[in-house]
């Protein structure tokens, strides 16, 4: 009876499944009513998570011939399917209904168990603790609890706290080695601790184990922690060999991948994935990419028509991007070359008068065209948690400062946060951008930066609803430009049609309220050349439709928006000292008002970007960008290709990622 069973378990365990079920099926015929053969089919079914089929057959028998280990058998069992349905309940979000379920259930160790783990995620760390320690006032020796309360301890800090718990498990249980689930959760409370050495050692004892035996989710688990220590211990092309393993032994593939082609291809999502293999898979993927090497070289263009000499802007930007591994994140190098063409004035036999500079009542004249160029560069590293850059505004512009920012990302439960400081550049114009030089006075004016920071919050469960928005305040300044400040707000609401891993069409509405202190908005001497109304608000109705094939990658999107926007009146020259006051006769108008205005209308927007794999190393790119509203009509266009070094085969980037222009930060 018992060699047939131990037998079987060899079989099954050595992957030849088929014969080991054949000889339990042959002993249940032989022995149908043998309270030792329900019992041994019972075990064996499972063992290979087969529990339905194992009570099924327990059933076989009339259960007043069950002894004593049928019954432990069948109540362990029945927990199970208790428990399988709780975890079912919570992972449709319905935690309580799950919590009350089973706490309607006998008083049951495992379930106590359940209940403290659930409530440790949730970071209801008192309630864990309390349903810890009345489990081990039951069974003082219980390795789940005490190591459920080293995990708490070490959240809290108190890091002696946790390592007097973690004394407490013993080497061995019943003269045999601690199971490789248990090694496990000791590892990853030793490095949690800060004990990398002791997490290292034990970790370095059960890989072999893991690799060695086939496969099931506890060698899996074993494999895939082994691979995040060793990924955050600063051995990532280490972790990347133990995520090969990890695949195989979770099922992901039957064969260990030998080539980086193969191994990326691995990660690729796949809907049918349980959740530990969609998380092998993506954790590989995400600490390959990170120890990656990648080049983009990329071409923006932007124009908006205007009036020549200040507004009618056309704008070239050539962008080289290294991104390469530095600690747990990425850094970058980066150089834009820019140049921008505002076009030329009007003029009348050498002279012109447009609203820019001193030039409206005090006519200007020599060189009427108005363009500039320079080269930015930039460094900056960036992680799950932080980025941060610094870098320039375009070296042979008028104006050049030294710009950058910080950020930090974090989450609170389900909503995702940011918090950043910044000081960035006005890029909208020539005039806000680069600088301009007046012609009469020879004063160089411009050069808009915007410092200040901001909160962007965000929620979304993956499920169907999603919601964001952000808060900035900012102060305004730049070379002999009147000081303003600014605060804007945006909100949004999306509902996602289709939701799938490869494929997202999205409607949604969105909100923005704007304030400038000042209205700068015009050329002239000692005016910012940026949009500043005092009043702004805009709603807009938003689409977007984003899929990915193999090689392919694309967002089609579009909405249509009103708005409505107020103005101020305005000295036409804020800074009044920058006006020549020695001569009479001229700049006539250093006292003249800007009369301020309000305004509404509709517009649309429509957009779409497409990414191609060329090979494993060369991904291609292009996007175009097309706005409509009342006396703004931009338009945008870019090309990129990009270099991997390792190569990539997994999933293409949803939706495409082209460079921003660094001055767009």
């Amino acid at each position: 009876m018992w060699i047939t069973y131990r037998l079987s378990r060899d079989l099954y365990s050595a992957g030849q499944r088929s014969q080991a079920d054949t000889l339990m099926r042959q002993l249940a015929s032989q022995k149908p009513s043998d309270p030792d053969q329900v019992y041994a089919s019972g075990l064996y079914l499972s063992g290979n998570d087969q529990d339905r089929a194992a009570l099924a057959h327990l059933d076989t028998l009339p259960r007043s011939q069950w002894n004593g280990n049928i019954q432990e058998l069948a109540d362990r069992l029945q927990s199970n399917q208790v428990l399988e349905t709780a975890n079912r309940l919570r992972d449709s979000g319905k935690e309580q209904e799950a919590e009350n379920l089973l706490r309607q259930q006998p008083t049951s160790t495992r379930i106590d168990l359940t209940l403290a783990d659930w409530a440790q995620q949730r970071g209801d760390l008192a309630s864990a603790k309390t349903t810890y320690s009345a489990v081990l006032q039951r069974e003082p020796q219980n390795e789940d609890a005490i190591l459920g309360l080293t995990e708490i301890y070490s959240a809290q800090g108190d890091k002696d706290a946790a390592r007097a718990e973690l004394a407490k498990l013993p080497a061995a249980q019943n003269g045999q080695p601690l199971s490789l689930n248990m090694q496990r959760r000791i590892a990853m409370a030793q490095a949690g601790l800060g004990d990398s050495a002791a997490a290292e050692q034990t970790f370095n004892n059960i890989i072999p184990q893991a690799k060695s035996q086939p496969g099931s989710m506890e060698n899996a688990l074993v494999l895939r922690d082994a691979a995040r220590f060793q990924a955050q211990n600063g051995q990532p092309q280490q972790a990347l060999e133990t995520y090969k393993d990890a695949m195989v032994s979770s099922g992901v593939t039957t064969t260990r991948p030998a080539d980086n082609d193969s191994f990326t291809r691995l990660t690729r999502n796949d809907e049918k994935d349980d959740w530990l293999k969609r998380g092998v898979r993506s954790d590989a993927g995400d600490l390959y990419r990170q120890q990656d090497v990648n080049v983009t070289l990329q071409h923006d263009y932007w124009g908006s028509s205007g009036t020549g000499g200040y507004s009618d802007l056309k704008a070239h930007t050539t962008m080289l991007q290294v991104d390469a591994p530095l600690s747990d994140g990425r850094m970058f190098f980066r150089s834009d070359l820019v140049n921008m063409d505002a076009g030329s004035f009007d003029n009348n036999n050498g002279t012109y008068d447009p609203k820019w500079g001193t030039c409206y009542e005090t006519p200007c004249s020599g060189n009427t065209h108005q363009s500039d160029n320079g080269a930015s560069v930039a460094v900056g590293w960036q992680n799950k948690t932080w980025a941060m850059d610094i870098g320039t505004t375009p070296m042979g512009f008028d104006v050049v400062d030294v710009v950058g920012g910080i950020s930090y990302s974090s989450d609170l439960g389900p909503i995702g946060y940011t918090v950043n400081a910044h000081r960035r550049p006005i890029s909208s114009s020539l005039l806000a951008f680069a600088g301009q030089k007046d012609t009469n006075t020879g004063t160089t004016w411009g050069g808009v930066r915007a410092t200040g920071g901001g909160v962007s919050m965000s929620y979304d469960k993956g499920e169907a609803n999603g919601v964001w928005s952000s808060l900035n305040a900012e102060t305004l300044t730049g070379k002999n430009v009147e000081d303003n400040w600014r605060v804007r707000w945006m909100t949004g609401y999306y509902y996602k049609l289709i939701n799938k891993n490869n494929e997202r069409l999205t409607v949604g509405v969105s909100n923005m309220l704007w304030h400038y202190d000042k209205d700068l908005s015009g050329y002239t001497l000692g005016q910012g050349g940026y949009y500043s109304p005092q009043e702004y608000v805009s709603f807009a109705l938003p689409v977007t439709w984003r899929k990915r094939t193999e090689n392919w990658s694309w967002e089609l999107g579009g909405s249509v928006s009103w708005s409505h926007s107020k103005t101020k009146d305005e000295l036409r020259y804020p800074i009044q000292n920058l006006i020549p006051t020695d001569e009479p006769d001229r700049y006539t108008d250093r006292g003249a008002m800007e009369t301020g205005s309000s305004s509404s209308g509709t517009g649309y927007t429509a957009r779409a970007i497409i990414e191609r794999r060329v090979t494993s190393n060369w991904f291609v790119g292009m996007g175009v960008d097309i706005q409509e509203a009342k006396d703004y009509t931009p338009s945008h266009a870019l090309i990129y290709v990009r270099y991997s070094a390792a190569g990539w085969q997994g999933d293409m980037d949803l939706p495409p990622q082209p460079l921003i222009p660094y001055a767009d930060w």
